[in-house]
């Protein structure tokens, strides 16, 4: 919509420029009539030729500077748009003075001026355009005529100038009625036809503004993700109509909970989008949290059959972080929150906490290794998630269980490195719907030797490299690649197993039906001495537990 109004601009800046060489070409020519009438031998028309050249160039010149250097801003500097206007004034009153002042046939030329900043700066602009040339035409009638009779030419040029202001008025009035009727239209583009919020169109053109204010000012901007929880479930037993009437009535509530200044917009579906202007991350967590509350006290009509009892919302938090960031990552870390926020039994606020951010103390060791990190996500945004969450249920381990700095930093690394060998996976194999053949399995079941071969290429990361290797061993000895049990796998490895398979468990793939937490827990359980270490185990669900 944006480029469709730079597009309209520019063709109205060329019609504009156009009109304006017309009008400099109809003043040239009284010029050079009066330059030229006495001009009787070659020196003085060379002459005539040098100075009416010389004029022409220098006007041209200035306006072309006026209208071509100044054109982007040509509304905000308000004095190159005056300047130009009264260079276009003097132009034509001397070709009016040179072309018989009063009695000149030239005083049509103002027309030209009156069309022009009509169209270009409204009506307001275009009648006192018009006005101030009819001062001058009708003074000049007044004060130059000696005839001592009946002012003809003042009762001519009365109807000249009511043209001149009668022009400016209609098209000035159409001026304003078509771009009154193009601010609608584009209101209605930008406008989500369900919830009277704005669309997503709008989100992404305000965001990258929003952004770029954001730099050149120096400000805050936060970004708030919001999700439904179970939203499908409501349009399963109640309908979609149903469902749209929550998802408006859901629209009014987030604007009666924003401010003035707040961007609201419908992200897509049962999601929304939240721009908060000049606010630390801080204070969008307060806001969100508000939001949060205020949903879910509110009473939507059969909200009871909903697993949580009445409607909720998720929220996920992101700032912008100034140089380097992007609107695009803003609101990838933002819908990562929201990710986190749905996952941890959803209806909470979770602000963006990358796991880049929680090793930030440490060296640059494991640069190389962000990298391939990053071109894991490039190819499987699941594995990706995956691993933030593995090291999230790992620090929350490590903090229940007051584990040594060393312990935990070689859990948390560990657990953000397990998965780096899927860089070596085909990636139709990472993004299978269906469950994989055997020959793939195969495949699969290479990433943790793959990932602990890449781990002990970098020095210094050297006790992790068993941690990686093993995480997909068993307790009963039956897992891979080594086929070691109980006490032979290091013991970070098998609190790794466990978060592993606690986050496969909980996860929404295709091919598997997603547990809630407490059959996740019940599964870890069951697999107590099998799988699972038994007393490891018991700790770990206690961690998540605690934290819930």
């Amino acid at each position: 919509m944006k480029d469709i109004g730079k597009t309209k601009q520019s063709q109205y800046n060329v019609m504009f420029f156009t009109l304006k060489l017309l009008a400099l070409f109809f003043c040239a020519a009284p010029l050079f009539q009066y330059f030229f009438k006495d001009t009787v031998s070659r020196s003085a028309l060379e002459h005539a030729n040098f100075m009416v050249l010389l004029i022409s160039i220098s006007i041209f010149t200035i306006i072309t500077f006026i209208w071509l250097i100044m054109d982007r801003n040509r509304k905000k500097i308000k004095f190159a748009v005056f300047a130009e206007i009264a260079l276009f004034f003097a132009v034509c009153i001397a070709s009016i003075m040179f072309s018989g002042a009063h009695e000149s046939y030239y005083k049509f030329l103002f027309i030209f001026i009156v069309i022009s900043y009509t169209v270009e700066l409204g009506m307001k602009i275009g009648v006192i355009v018009a006005s101030l040339a009819s001062v001058f035409i009708l003074g000049l009638d007044l004060f130059m005529d000696n005839s001592g009779g009946v002012n003809t030419q003042f009762q001519t040029d009365i109807a000249l100038c009511s043209m001149f202001v009668v022009i400016a008025w209609i098209l000035g009035s159409y001026v304003k009625i078509a771009n009154e009727h193009i601010a609608q239209l584009t209101g209605y583009a930008n406008l989500d036809g369900l919830t009277n919020i704005y669309n997503h169109r709008y989100f992404q053109d305000s965001l990258r503004n929003k952004c770029d204010e954001s730099l050149k000012n120096n400000k805050p901007l936060s970004l708030l993700m919001l999700d439904i929880d179970y939203f499908k479930t409501y349009n399963d037993i109640y309908g979609h109509q149903k469902g749209d009437l929550v998802l408006k009535q859901l629209a009014e509530l987030l604007g009666k909970n924003t401010r003035s200044e707040d961007i609201l917009c419908r992200y897509g579906g049962e999601e929304f989008a939240l721009i908060l202007d000049n606010t630390e991350k801080n204070k969008a967590i307060e806001i969100g949290e508000t939001i949060r509350k205020s949903v879910e006290e509110y009473a939507f009509e059969g909200q009871e059959l909903l697993p949580a009892g009445s409607v909720t919302v998720s929220v996920g938090v992101a700032g912008f972080n100034g140089e380097g960031d992007n609107p695009v990552e803003l609101v990838n870390r933002a819908d990562s929150a929201l990710y986190r926020a749905k996952f941890f039994r959803r209806n909470r606020v979770e602000q963006y906490v990358s796991v880049f951010d929680n090793v930030s103390h440490l060296d640059s060791r494991l640069t190389s290794l962000k990298s391939l990190i990053n071109v894991i996500h490039s190819r499987d945004s699941y594995t990706y998630n995956h691993v933030e969450r593995v090291v999230w249920y790992c620090q929350l381990y490590a903090d229940y269980m007051k584990l040594s700095e060393e312990e935990k930093t070689k859990l948390v690394y560990s657990a953000y490195l397990h998965d780096l060998g899927k860089i070596n996976v085909a990636k139709n194999i990472l993004i299978s719907t269906s469950k994989l053949t055997d020959e793939e399995w195969i495949e699969m079941k290479r990433h943790p030797v793959d990932s602990a071969e890449m781990i002990r290429r970098v020095e210094g990361l050297e006790d992790m490299v068993d941690i990686v290797l093993h995480h997909h061993e068993k307790y009963d000895g039956r897992g891979y690649p080594d086929g070691i049990s109980g006490e032979q796998i290091n013991p970070l490895a098998r609190v790794l197993t466990v978060a592993d398979s606690f986050d496969a468990m909980t996860s929404n793939r295709p091919y598997q039906t997603t547990k809630t937490y407490t059959d996740a827990f019940a599964e870890i359980r069951r697999c107590k001495g099998t799988q699972f270490d038994p007393i490891i185990a018991e700790n770990f669900i206690a961690a998540i537990g605690e934290s819930l």
